[in-house]
């Protein structure tokens, strides 16, 4: 994600979209286009500031003096700046999809108004859109965890071959050897690599989380609405009947 893209509370789609619910009425729906908004709006900006970490570790990766080394961790870091760029894509898509969506809600709004607008929010399925967002956004978190552990994996490795060569020089000394020193959580850069990595596969669970519960939420309105929206879609349905079978009026005779 070089650039921000605009904001999706920022399409004019949107905004009108809100603002027509909210004339209307529509609290619950209004609710459900505010939290798909809100929700794709923070996972932006946890998006950017993911690159801009990833970018920051590269920079660090290759001060590391074995090339070998260096070159590892910087195809860990290309690999997980690649699953945050597939986490962006998908956001795009579902912006572009939504404010698509919202464009036709509101014209709909304007042709057949109220009902057909609720019926229009529903038609655009967010709960669902967020559980799918959901399976993506497991994968990232699962992604990323992974490369943190090879990561701790190869530190473990050096730390183990440093303490090898440390005692090998004691006996040589004729002293003797002694146990290696714990590995330190945070010192040095391949520490920073993975503990940027695991932060990240932290926020992706987080944001997974939030999606699946924003989800659940959202399908429970829903089930509380349907008594209503079935009552009021009846009305609009029997409206529209009526003026379909409404005689037309032919010169009459005069009292």
């Amino acid at each position: 994600m070089a650039e921000q893209a605009l904001a999706l509370r920022e399409y004019p789609q949107i905004i009108e979209l809100l603002a027509v619910l909210e004339q209307s009425g529509l609290t619950k729906e209004r609710e459900e286009v505010s939290s798909l908004v809100e929700y794709i709006g923070s996972m932006e900006e946890k998006l950017s500031q993911m690159m801009g970490e990833l970018q920051e570790m590269h920079g660090e990766v290759q001060a590391i003096q074995d090339r070998g080394l260096s070159a590892r961790c910087a195809h860990l870091l290309d690999t997980a700046q690649e699953k945050v760029s597939q986490t962006g894509a998908m956001v795009s898509t579902v912006k572009t999809n939504f404010v698509r969506a919202a464009g036709n809600a509101v014209k709909t709004f304007r042709e057949k108004g109220r009902a057909a607008l609720a019926q229009a929010v529903r038609a655009m399925k967010i709960p669902t859109v967020l559980s799918k967002m959901k399976n993506g956004l497991h994968l990232a978190a699962q992604s990323m965890q992974e490369a943190a552990g090879k990561v701790e994996m190869k530190r473990e490795q050096l730390h183990e071959a440093g303490g090898h060569l440390q005692n090998a020089g004691r006996v040589l000394s004729g002293k003797s050897a002694q146990e290696t020193a714990p590995l330190e959580s945070d010192k040095g850069i391949l520490a920073k690599v993975k503990n940027g990595l695991e932060g990240m596969g932290r926020a992706f669970s987080a944001m997974e989380g939030r999606a699946g519960k924003l989800a659940e939420k959202l399908r429970d309105d829903r089930q509380e609405q349907k008594p209503s929206v079935k009552t009021e879609l009846h009305v609009l349905k029997s409206g529209q009947t009526a003026k379909k079978a409404a005689p037309v009026r032919t010169g009459q005779a005069r009292e």
